[in-house]
């Protein structure tokens, strides 16, 4: 058989790995800017979409010390939003008159941790920070106090909100774009980042983001998006008045993109350019492999579970066709030494654990979901700050089903073997080579292949294939 070398991300570093030389390697390619950062933001915040200006709808307040909530993606998102839209967004406040003192910023982490001063000051920039210091929060989904119920939607979810964002006389957002399972792009992101726990259970659960219908990357159609829609239109008909979006696509050299105004009006213009940089045509696969960078998503790929997902991930991202076909093998390139640091990730073990008690039954694991996500220890740890909420890593099993029972074999390559890539069925090799082998074993010897080798180091992408 004729072969390739492709440098696939393994860790910090890239491994050369040979594979069939007419293997399909998927990758993000630049596509030319029309302006730089500030620009494109000033931009969108002069023309919003399917809104008045920030600074109109700021002006209008009954008074300029009215309470104005700027909500931001977490410090899991990328830097460079924060850097070019929050400092237009906080301009055209102080424009408008708002004082400084009227703006509160939360930092919209739903689940995710509760993030340390030193993160935020990073994030946000020491400016920002110094200058709102004191009035930049996180959310606490915990905080019985600090959240609103808003009733159910017809999906049968409860809608639990952060109370200030509720009471707020305005409420901006400052978000991202990008690839995501969760709803097939990332944004407008009120609905999960400022959700309390009822609320996240429901879109977050087995029948929100394990539903067939929101296992692809089409947002169009996808049935947890559908979900979180409906939420999002039940708080905006509670608050009597939209929130105003200001959401940036990003890549390596910092802002590419912005939109700015109503959400519905940002999907309409924002979905169609995100696919435009993000889609490729991607033919069908026996084997995928991933190559895995040193952290992404939930933290480094040291741990079990956050290098399982990273190599589900990009399985659910198709659009046409599946780019893995059923019983075919996904190769994680990782240097991942196979832990669980239960300071930052409590739960994750636990529920590790359980799925392998039960025979690895993604029935039973749903049944554990409570009593790992409301041990009162384990919540404790999370309100402290730093550490994610228990019920986390039920929603990563969640998401990776789908190329848990897709895939015929998953194997970590170059991983350290143990308990927990074990107890989730996961196979360990020592090398690529080994790795390949076994998959040739599993599906023959002239297998289709598609290669990811810097699927978490460069922007994210989907795969369309043919229906």
């Amino acid at each position: 058989m004729t072969t390739r070398q492709v440098a696939v991300d393994r860790g910090g570093e890239t491994l050369p790995i040979r594979v069939p030389a007419d293997a399909t390697v998927l990758e993000y390619a630049e596509r030319p800017v029309s302006g730089t950062g500030p620009a494109l933001a000033e931009a969108a915040l002069d023309a919003p979409l399917g809104s008045p200006r920030l600074e109109d709808l700021a002006g209008a307040l009954p008074s300029r010390r009215g309470r104005v909530v700027v909500a931001v993606d977490d410090p899991n998102r990328p830097v460079a939003t924060m850097r070019i839209l929050l400092p237009a967004v906080l301009r055209r406040l102080a424009a408008a008159g708002i004082a400084d003192d009227a703006i509160t910023i939360i930092s919209a982490n739903g689940m995710h941790p509760k993030f340390l001063i030193p993160q935020l000051r990073a994030y946000l920039g020491e400016d920002v920070y110094k200058r709102f210091d004191g009035r930049v929060v996180n959310h606490d989904c915990e905080d019985t106090a600090g959240l609103v119920q808003l009733g159910r939607t017809t999906f049968g979810d409860v809608v639990e909100f952060n109370r200030s964002a509720v009471e707020s006389d305005l409420l901006v957002y400052v978000g991202n774009i990008a690839v995501n399972i969760w709803g097939g792009y990332s944004g407008t992101g009120v609905v999960v980042g400022l959700g309390g726990v009822a609320s996240v259970l429901g879109h977050h659960g087995r029948g929100g983001i394990g539903h067939r219908d929101s296992c692809h990357g089409d947002p169009r159609t996808m049935h947890y998006q559908k979900r979180k829609v409906a939420i999002h239109e039940a708080i905006e008909q509670t608050r009597g008045k939209p929130t105003f979006y200001a959401e940036a696509i990003t890549d390596a050299r910092g802002v590419i993109g912005t939109f700015a105004g109503a959400a519905a009006a940002i999907r309409e213009q924002g979905w169609p350019e995100a696919d435009r940089r993000f889609v490729v045509d991607a033919p069908a696969a026996d084997v995928v492999v991933v190559g895995l960078a040193p952290a992404f998503l939930y933290g480094s790929s040291d741990n079990a579970l956050i290098a399982l997902t990273g190599v589900c991930f990009p399985c659910r991202l198709w659009l046409g066709a599946p780019l893995l076909q059923p019983g075919g093998v996904v190769i994680g390139v990782t240097a991942s030494a196979n832990t669980v640091d239960p300071s930052t990730h409590p739960g994750y073990a636990e529920a590790i654990r359980a799925f392998g008690r039960s025979g690895r039954s993604f029935d039973a694991l749903e049944r554990e979901a409570d009593r790992v996500g409301r041990d009162s220890e384990l919540v404790r740890r999370y309100r402290q700050g730093g550490a994610y909420h228990p019920y986390h890593p039920f929603w990563l099993f969640n998401e990776n089903e789908y190329a848990m029972r897709t895939a015929g074999r998953i194997i970590m390559a170059g991983a350290r073997a143990g308990e927990f890539f074990e107890a989730m069925g996961v196979q360990v090799l020592p090398t690529f080579e080994a790795a390949w082998e076994e998959a040739r074993r599993l599906v023959g010897d002239r297998p289709r292949v598609a290669v990811l080798p810097t699927f978490w180091s460069k922007p994210r992408i989907k795969f369309h294939g043919a229906a």
